[in-house]
């Protein structure tokens, strides 16, 4: 059976099963992936496996299982760590109520990427075999012969046998068009590949031009991009290299780490200026994820090529901790393949490289101004001097904080972490300087436990401190109730401890207890005869809760002038926009001031997303873009802010409406009539959007007009569309609403043909 006509074929039948959610899974996860979106992929596969058992379906299992699997292995490189996931899926999709299955037999294929990644070079043989033994069994024209044959030639080029690679790819791509199918676009690039990498340049980037006038997922578009700056880069042409490296960005997935590391290395040999500490803490990134992942020759590979670079730019500790990953993995191999001697070379390198004494710019005692003042600073250089003055003043507080920085700036956060440790168990009382930087760091680690010992660490002779790094996990964790429970004991400790009182603030505000956080704002508004910040806080904490005295309060030392003296704030102070984080997205709307941090709502959401139109919200008061410098700009713009409560929800309901342009006369009063109606509406169709006229099929077209309308709560799907109907029945061409006439449970033909006739 045909895998995408099961896929297809699936995914309708869970459709008409009322299953859109998992049938919706089957089209994103692959997609996601195939764009190099690893984290969604992730984040989406637990549901879809959780539908899958729920349903009682192997077949659909085996599906989101493979697919999981092709994202840790292809994009995220995963060797060790994904290898009992890929041997346990190959047992799972090989039982009797499995074998058959599609999706069965590309679990062969996971397993031979897996051994690749933990050591390609080192299961060459058992690669080929596995690969070998499967093809023999299938049909050249189904999709996992292309996918297999691939596996089997990247194990070629990974046995150095390139030119091997590129002709068993040109033998098993005529065995595919002989049986009916058609070789991929990832077949064809690996063909590239094991073209380039034979030495045949010229074709390879023939073939990849070829591939990018077809277009393609944008996860394909950068690994021939990659992939093509690796091969200029190893011919010697470094500013064509250079100009085909794309950006390194989120969607430079650790599978493309390889490739694009080599070419960025191979390029600044010729621009040693390129090479700085930037380069540097990108490599440390991909040397850390492969340490991570368990791609031995991979990582091997990585701490070489990083130790490398680091040497020609002075970083020689960068340089002796890239080789520490190094020979940590080298004993992991299956075959050495003189990995140990590129090693021991590049030991002696940095070795003799680093045995030059450094001396200190300045006394050690001023080195910290010194870096700081020097706007050419390296963070990679800096730690190598800071280390040494570390030697002469051991309890140099300000002297450890900017080592660790250092450190992290360089992608080296562990070691951070570590290196305060050592200072911190010998200076539990010391300033909040290197104590804060270590709760920070281990607050970013996700570890709980670390930041209880460390809490336990200091307590005793520091407890304010532990008190607040408690207080600071809890918030991290959302346990709102904790924090002011960690708050109050430090307050007893130290009164005045404003940060404090602004934390337990921020988490009373997050419990909506704004009581509490009113009561927290007025405090600190109270430390200060001048208004601050901590009075836009208070406003936002008492607009939340109803208390307007104290809105009104800050304002006045603020100095803005309220139209009412009592009672709920009420003005009118013109358009902005407000943002709203759901579920991962940022969307954004158009909205009403009504006073310092109060709007209602007035753009309309898409159907499908969270309603807000005539919401009434409270927003934080700090701006989330600058005013624009040009004079025309600032008066066309709109401040936006964040919305941190919605004190009343309308509860709207969103619809879809599409056809021809009526006419302004028809427009306004149909806008009118919605007015009156207390509904409303988004138009969010430009004057270039032109629609199909069915009187003149050759002609230039006629005016579309598409909008959003939102309904207020009460009013069905059928009293919308009869008052639809009753608005718009008189206009020349009739308009579509297909969606709302499903929701209504109406005949729905008539809205399809509308669609059609007019091409909408």
């Amino acid at each position: 059976m045909d895998i995408w006509k099961w896929v297809n074929d699936t995914g309708e039948a869970l459709r008409r099963e009322g299953q859109h959610r998992v049938a919706d899974l089957m089209d994103l996860i692959p997609s996601e992936l195939h764009e190099n979106r690893p984290e969604r992929v992730e984040a989406l596969l637990p549901e879809a496996i959780a539908a899958a058992r729920a349903m009682r379906n192997p077949w659909l299992e085996v599906f989101f299982r493979h697919w999981g699997l092709q994202n840790r292995l292809r994009n995220l490189y995963e060797g060790e760590k994904a290898l009992p996931e890929a041997a346990a899926l190959l047992e799972f999709a090989h039982r009797d109520d499995t074998r058959e299955c599609p999706q069965a037999v590309c679990t062969t294929q996971d397993i031979a990427i897996c051994y690749g990644n933990v050591d390609g070079r080192g299961w060459v043989p058992e690669r080929l075999e596995v690969c070998a033994e499967t093809l023999a069994r299938i049909e050249p024209s189904r999709p996992c012969y292309d996918c297999i044959s691939r596996e089997y030639a990247l194990a070629l080029m990974d046995d150095g046998r390139s030119r091997e690679a590129a002709e068993y790819l040109e033998s098993q791509a005529k065995n595919i068009l002989d049986d009916g199918g058609e070789p991929g676009e990832a077949y064809r690039e690996i063909q590239a590949q094991a073209h380039g990498y034979a030495g045949d340049l010229d074709k390879a980037l023939d073939m990849l031009a070829e591939l990018d006038e077809e277009g393609g997922d944008e996860g394909d578009r950068l690994s021939r991009a990659t992939l093509r700056a690796q091969l200029l880069a190893r011919a010697g042409r470094l500013d064509e290299a250079w100009e085909a490296l794309p950006p390194f960005s989120s969607q430079i997935v650790p599978g493309l780490y390889g490739n694009w590391s080599e070419a960025v290395s191979l390029i600044v040999h010729g621009d040693p200026e390129r090479n700085d500490w930037r380069l540097g803490r990108l490599l440390e990134t991909m040397v850390n994820h492969m340490d991570r992942v368990g791609s031995h020759r991979k990582a091997i590979e990585q701490a070489l090529l990083h130790a490398h670079l680091a040497v020609d730019r002075g970083a020689f500790w960068t340089a002796r901790r890239a080789l520490e990953v190094a020979k940590r993995h080298l004993p992991l191999l299956r075959v050495d393949g003189g990995a140990a001697a590129r090693i021991n070379a590049q030991a002696a390198v940095v070795a003799a490289a680093g045995s030059a004494a450094r001396t200190l710019p300045v006394p050690a005692e001023a080195l910290c101004e010194h870096i700081q003042n020097d706007e050419n600073s390296s963070p990679e250089r800096d730690i190598d001097l800071l280390l040494i003055a570390g030697q002469e003043r051991p309890d140099d507080a300000q002297l450890a904080d900017l080592t660790a920085s250092a450190m992290v700036a360089c992608g080296a956060t562990t070691e951070a972490i570590n290196f305060l440790q050592d200072f911190v168990r010998t200076h539990l009382d010391d300033e909040a300087l290197p104590l804060g930087r270590l709760l920070d760091l281990l607050l970013d680690e996700d570890d709980d436990s670390a930041v209880e010992r460390f809490a336990v660490q200091i307590e005793s002779v520091n407890p304010v401190f532990a008190h607040w790094s408690r207080a600071r996990l809890a918030f991290a964790r959302e346990r709102w109730a904790d924090v002011g429970t960690h708050i109050t004991a430090l307050l007893e400790l130290a009164p005045d401890a404003a940060g404090a009182r602004r934390l337990w603030a921020n988490a009373a505000m997050s419990a909506h207890d704004f009581a509490t956080a009113v009561r927290l704002r007025r405090e600190l508004v109270q430390m200060s005869d001048t208004a601050t910040d901590d009075d836009w806080d208070l406003m936002t904490a008492a607009s939340a809760g109803g208390d307007w005295d104290a809105v009104r309060f800050s304002a006045a030392r603020i100095g803005m002038q309220l139209s009412s003296e009592s009672g709920p704030v009420q003005e009118d102070w013109g358009w902005i926009r407000l943002r709203y984080d759901e579920d991962g997205e940022v969307n954004e709307y158009f909205a009403r001031r009504t006073g310092p941090v109060t709007a209602e709502v007035t753009g309309i959401a898409p159907p499908g997303r969270p309603q807000h139109v005539h919401d009434t919200v409270v927003f934080d008061a700090a701006a989330l873009e600058p005013m624009p410098e040009d004079e025309e700009e600032r008066r066309r713009f709109l401040v936006p802010y964040r919305v941190v409560h919605t004190t009343h929800s309308a509860d709207y309901r969103a619809w879809f409406v599409d056809g021809a342009h009526p006419g302004e006369e028809h427009a306004d009063a149909f806008r009118a009539a919605l007015q009156a109606d207390r509904w409303a509406m988004w138009v969010t169709s430009g004057d270039e959007y032109v629609i199909d006229d069915p009187a003149k099929p050759n002609g230039e077209g006629l005016e579309g007009w598409y909008f959003f309308l939102a309904s207020p709560p009460g009013v069905s799907a059928i009293e919308v569309d009869r008052r639809l109907k009753e608005l718009t029945g008189h206009w020349e061409h009739p308009m579509c609403w297909y969606r709302l006439a499903e929701a209504a449970g109406v005949d729905t033909s008539v809205h399809e043909r509308i669609a059609e006739k007019y091409g909408l």
